[in-house]
């Protein structure tokens, strides 16, 4: 083996999986602690011919970080800030390896900008999620609404190929690929789920932190009155000169059953307050901006909750950093439930993996979209999970099979609900990437055209079948 490359081995099984459970095999492992370590790293193994599969946090739930074969390239040890600095505008600029995760970002902006305080908005709830992976997968997160696309915060990317070379995009520079399109350069990295390269540093734009940052959390003894809050919100979302709502997040019973039963082993979480079963469903509100502002927009919200059937002196309202973060954890619990859930099943049966759909279906109706799922579901003989960002029809519906029979009937559905999303103009693939995963459960419904327009990419970026084998279009020989 080459310098910093180990054999496989069973101290490092726990690089051979990801959170949905889905796992595979590879003959040898790295942890490069630098870009020239990379380089090194890289070089040998294209001298052997090994495919390699780039990994970060392994926080995915589509397998994108899980190598079926060759050699696992562990980034986790890339984790430092290289370089911070203020715009005139009084944004900022944030230069990272890829290995540092949310949390740890975090950290570092909040010590680098006591003064005149920045913050990263991109917030995907889970904060050991790597930089990296974030990047690579394109994740989104619950703040779109105020403050859109993780992908414009990233300013420039630093890619290394599969030959060792350095490449640096920024959002200014194009890129011609071989059949004649031009894109910009960032986009040759984001969401690409490694194929184009191994990214090797990250400098993200920061703005300014929001004076005050209030959470409120409104219960529902129906769904449909729920719904009615979201499709309210949808034809006209308050908002004032000096405030406005960041995130609008679902969270149906089932999720909050799966909560209530792990909560006292979550240690953000545990001293929430319990919720009761007349309780059907829970619509979760971030608000940023001045204080005053932000009172007035809860006023309004507090009224439009309250005239769609829930009870708002039961509502959870908090301000502050600290004591909103409460609600965040409490909002990704229910990813963070569904993924044990998957685990207890893939101990018992090992052929079953998370069965997550990530669609975006626009132009529906919110109850409509829940109506058809929780039907879908009913006539299957499935239960499943319903919860995620509600403004945009943007939901994460996870299937909870008993069985691999069960399993199966999830893959069957799952397959006409992606078939259904694009016939009707929606995202099938969101913001959790493609992976090894989703080739699997989708089969024929990942759409054609992007998995076309990716092998493009790939091949005018002079990539072969080294890295990433196996994601967005399958495994190459």
């Amino acid at each position: 083996m080459a310098q910093n490359i180990f054999q496989m081995s069973g101290q490092y099984e726990e690089y051979l999986v990801d959170e949905s459970k889905y796992s595979g095999y590879a003959d040898s492992i790295s942890f490069p602690k630098t870009e020239e370590e990379l380089i090194d790293i890289l070089k040998a193994l294209k001298r052997e011919g090994t495919v390699v599969t780039i990994q970060g946090g392994k926080t995915g739930i589509v397998g994108g970080a899980v190598p079926n074969g060759g050699h696992v390239l562990n980034l986790s040890h890339m984790n430092h800030v290289k370089e911070f600095f203020v715009e005139a505008d009084g944004t900022g600029r944030i230069t990272v390896e890829p290995g540092i995760n949310l949390m740890e970002l975090r950290k570092e902006i909040d010590n680098f900008s006591r003064k005149n305080p920045l913050f990263l908005p991109v917030d995907p709830t889970e904060t050991s999620a790597s930089i990296g992976g974030i990047v690579a997968s394109g994740a989104q997160g619950i703040s779109r609404v105020l403050y859109g696309s993780s992908r414009q915060y990233i300013a420039a990317v630093r890619l290394v190929d599969e030959n060792g070379t350095v490449r640096k995009f920024d959002s200014n520079e194009m890129v011609t690929l071989s059949n004649g399109k031009r894109i910009c350069g960032l986009d040759t990295v984001f969401g690409k789920e490694g194929i184009t390269g191994v990214i090797s540093e990250v400098t993200l734009k920061l703005i300014p932190k929001p004076e005050s940052v209030w959470g409120i959390v409104f219960f529902f003894g129906e769904k449909e009155e729920a719904a009615a809050f979201v499709d309210c919100l949808k034809k006209n979302l308050p908002r004032n000169e000096t405030a406005a709502v960041v995130s609008v997040e679902y969270i149906d019973r089932k999720s909050l059953d799966m909560i209530e039963a792990r909560k006292s082993a979550m240690s953000k979480i545990k001293e929430l307050p319990d919720i009761e079963q007349e309780i059907k469903s829970v619509i979760y509100l971030e608000l940023h901006g001045e204080e005053d502002g932000i009172e007035e927009l809860a006023e309004i919200l507090m009224e439009l909750a309250m005239e769609c059937g829930s009870d708002t002196e039961a509502a959870w309202a908090v301000s502050g950093e600290s004591e909103v973060e409460k609600l965040h954890a409490f909002r990704h619990a229910a990813a963070e439930t569904m993924n044990l859930f998957v685990e207890e099943r893939h101990r018992q049966d090992e052929r079953i993996t998370k069965l997550g759909m990530d669609l975006l279906i626009g132009n529906v109706s919110f109850g409509k979209l829940l109506e058809s799922y929780e039907l879908d579901m009913e006539q299957a003989g499935l239960t499943g999970c319903v919860f995620g960002h509600a403004l945009d029809n943007h939901l994460h519906v996870n299937i909870l099979p008993e069985s691999y029979e069960q399993y199966e009937k999830g893959i069957e559905l799952s397959r006409v609900w992606a078939k259904r999303a694009g016939e009707a103009g929606g995202k099938i693939i969101g913001e959790h990437g493609v992976g090894k995963l989703k080739q699997k459960i989708l089969g024929e419904s990942v759409p054609k055209a992007y998995v076309e327009e990716c092998k493009v990419l790939k091949e005018s970026m002079g990539e072969t079948t080294m890295l990433n084998q196996g994601n967005i279009f399958g495994r190459q020989v």
